[in-house]
């Protein structure tokens, strides 16, 4: 399972970021590619602890599910809601916003599995290691919905 905590994964994900088109037809769903890179954004912005986001209740956000949801579980495609936060951030210019994607995976990556985490909105209180599998799992869903 890949990891924004791994240098490699890493580099594939910037790669993929890179490759992105702004007038991309997503494969499923309803995002404008701006609107998901705003979205895969404020993720990892509450990843990071800088973008507050409502607490779930839901049975994924109890252990062992969320455990075998974020590593195990494929993910659906289209059928998930999302915190309404992370839909609410809006798309400034398409460069732009690609850098700051860009910029947030790399301060991510820099974390420790190890470090403070926030609670996620989704999963509840989770590990770094799980923290790290997510944010690679959440990225991958959304740039292989638009092809990249």
């Amino acid at each position: 399972m890949g990891t924004l905590f791994d240098a490699r994964d890493r580099a594939q994900v910037l790669e993929r970021i890179g490759a992105l088109q702004p007038d991309r037809r997503p494969v499923w769903g309803r995002f404008a590619p701006a609107e998901m890179v705003c979205h895969v954004s404020a993720s990892l912005r509450q990843a990071l602890g800088e973008y507050e986001a409502a607490q779930g209740r839901g049975a994924l956000s109890t252990w062992p599910l969320n455990w075998l949801a974020i590593h195990v579980a494929p993910w659906p495609k289209g059928k998930t809601q999302s915190p309404p936060e992370f839909l609410a951030v809006k798309p400034t210019t398409w460069e732009e916003d690609l850098a700051r994607l860009s910029a947030l995976v790399g301060r991510f990556g820099d974390r420790k599995p190890e470090d403070a985490w926030p609670v996620s909105p989704f999963f509840g209180r989770i590990s770094g290691r799980s923290w790290g599998v997510l944010q690679y799992r959440h990225l991958d869903h959304h740039l292989t919905q638009f092809g990249a």
